[in-house]
């Protein structure tokens, strides 16, 4: 038997912290969640109802980046929620926050593990396979993890 050995990300989530719709403002709000959160970045989770699976279901998961290039969780969450995204017009809306300090290309590879592993709704990318590099990882999840599972791993043969 072979012997293996991964690299250990232990993800801390935060939430679920509901996502309110303004009517008159015609706009989706973040006014629930912590804004020291808001301006960190790593690893989300959206929530909300979907016609196929039902309330409260898993519909995505996505990362932020650090540094120049990068964006917080608030900057992606607004894209995300403007009117004409793929969100738009779901209801019953939540979120569950991982910050995670590491490097970019890290946070990618955790990602795609995520979402080869639980195949979010609306996730298109990552769903045959988490992206090169990630087999060497586990995926720990603690703490208010949602529907995620408590570890993932990246190395998957066929």
């Amino acid at each position: 038997m072979k012997k293996l050995s991964f690299d250990i990300v232990d993800i801390d989530w935060e939430g679920p912290f509901p996502i309110t719709y303004d009517r008159a403002g015609d706009c989706y709000l973040l006014d629930q969640i912590p804004s020291e959160l808001l301006l960190s970045s790593g690893i989300y989770q959206i929530y909300g109802r979907h016609p196929v699976y039902g309330k409260d279901s898993l519909l995505y998961i996505g990362e932020t980046k650090v540094g120049e290039s990068g964006r917080p969780f608030k900057s992606r969450l607004v894209e995300h929620l403007r009117e004409g995204s793929r969100f738009f017009g779901h209801t019953n809306l939540s979120v569950h926050l991982g910050v995670l300090d590491l490097p970019n290309d890290i946070v990618q590879k955790v990602e795609s593990i995520l979402i080869f592993n639980h195949a979010p709704a609306l996730n298109r990318r990552h769903i045959d396979g988490p992206i090169a590099g990630a087999e060497t990882l586990l995926v720990r999840n603690w703490s208010f993890v949602g529907a995620l599972e408590s570890a993932c791993l990246g190395l998957w043969e066929e």
